[in-house]
């Protein structure tokens, strides 16, 4: 009796591939050159909304804040341009409430203070924050931070730049069928045909055409036919 191997239930059954491919984004007539232009125009943008600033009078009140809303936006926008090139890689822009809570949000608060406590006299808030800051005894450290305002403001812009992401490069899906072939050693797995031999009686193989003889019978012996025209010779 022979064993043989159980195939699985999968075997010989079609099967559904689906593989995941990035889209090719390579190539200098790619997002390099893309995202080279992107930061080209970032940098153009930057520039335009620092030379407005200057225009503004720093030791007013309204001016100075005019001039830091500028340079913030100046500092946003070399931020997105470099989120914009991104996008060349076919991701999808999103938000990260993460990074705006943790990252955003402490930076703020702390720009916010160091731009309040030193901004012109008599400003919005000013008195206070300058209260504040020698209570806690960051007095110097205000003051000192205070002396480049622009440069905490454009700092500020573009952390809040980074709260905006994209989700790397798409993907698409590739179906492919795959046909599996059962095995020669298990095809006669499936050949239902038997062999019955009655019972007591067991079968012989001869040598030469494989005819099944029944024990305790003698196969009869081959008659040679000789020609009578025929003459063997000397």
């Amino acid at each position: 009796m022979a064993i043989f191997r159980r195939r699985s239930d999968d075997d010989g059954l079609d099967r559904t591939e689906v593989r995941r491919e990035e889209t090719d984004v390579s190539g200098w007539g790619g997002p390099p050159l893309v995202r080279a232009l992107f930061t080209l125009a970032g940098v153009a943008v930057a520039g335009l909304l620092i030379w407005l600033a200057q225009t503004f009078d720093l030791t007013s009140t309204n001016g100075f804040w005019a001039a830091m809303g500028l340079i913030a936006a100046a500092g946003l926008a070399l931020g997105l341009s470099q989120l914009l090139g991104g996008w060349t890689k076919w991701g999808i822009p999103t938000f990260s409430p993460g990074v705006f809570l943790f990252a955003f949000i402490p930076t703020a608060i702390v720009v916010g203070w160091i731009l309040l406590a030193t901004q012109p006299a008599g400003g919005w808030q000013q008195a206070r924050l300058a209260n504040w800051s020698d209570d806690i005894g960051v007095t110097g450290f205000v003051n000192d931070m205070g002396t480049l305002p622009a440069v905490l403001a454009m700092g500020l812009g573009i952390v809040f730049a980074f709260t905006f992401d994209t989700t790397g490069p798409r993907t698409r899906e590739v179906v492919t069928e795959r046909r599996d072939v059962v095995p020669d050693e298990d095809v006669h797995d499936y050949d239902d045909r038997e062999t019955v031999t009655p019972a007591g009686t067991t079968t012989t193989m001869t040598d030469d055409d494989r005819t099944m003889v029944a024990a305790g019978e003698t196969r009869p012996e081959p008659v040679e036919r000789r020609d009578p025209e025929r003459r063997d010779s000397p």
